[in-house]
């Protein structure tokens, strides 16, 4: 069962990030999965950031997160055991989703800006937006295998679109990029939205 169904339409109450770090400094380790999923929403990133690594650079978008089980499991006070089968709890509920490439704790949350009321403060509509920019968001590298890069971007783009053209850059992604000549001049979702290619025509 989701623990998380419904707590997203409540309302909210702004907290500084610091207030929070503060209280798990007092209390190191968290209660249970309610708590605990208190502080990956607090440890994830809050804006988009280039993540050194030895092997490549990963790009970690808004809502996103590479840190390693060990380290979640000092954030957490947890064994690295009971770590892993929480994160595995979230990724089967939904409430987090493993995104593809070379970081193997490469996570997203879906819908962050709704859990932090960014994006539908005064406006009702928001959550569906974020919702629909979701399907989106995950079709398009599901079918491209592109790098999740640029996230922001791309919904900053995808909030200008009709809602036409949002339903036409879902359905026609398989459109576009089966009929590239060569798949290594894939473009980005940003550079796909930006540049309308869901319009282009093919036979």
């Amino acid at each position: 069962m989701n623990i998380f169904n419904d707590l997203k339409v409540s309302g909210y109450v702004m907290i500084p990030r610091s207030l929070l770090l503060k209280a798990f400094e007092e209390c190191p380790e968290a209660s249970g999965d309610m708590a605990a999923f208190l502080r990956v929403l607090t440890y994830v990133n809050y804006k988009e950031a280039t993540m050194k690594r030895q092997e490549s650079d990963i790009v970690c978008g808004r809502g996103e997160s590479v840190i390693s089980f060990r380290h979640w499991s000092e954030i957490l006070g947890w064994s690295i055991g009971r770590t892993r089968r929480f994160f595995g709890r979230l990724m089967a509920d939904g409430n987090i989703e493993k995104l593809k490439g070379d970081a193997l704790t490469h996570i997203r949350i879906p819908g962050y800006d709704v859990w932090t009321g960014k994006k539908i403060t005064g406006s009702a509509g928001a959550g569906a937006l974020e919702a629909s920019f979701c399907e989106f968001w995950n079709e398009y590298h599901e079918i491209t295998h592109m790098p999740r890069q640029s996230r922001e971007s791309a919904f900053s783009i995808w909030k200008k679109l009709s809602q036409a053209d949002r339903k036409m850059a879902t359905e026609h992604i398989e459109d576009y990029y089966f009929h590239l000549r060569d798949t290594k001049y894939c473009r980005q979702a940003a550079g796909y939205l930006d540049g309308g290619l869901f319009r282009d025509e093919y036979e």
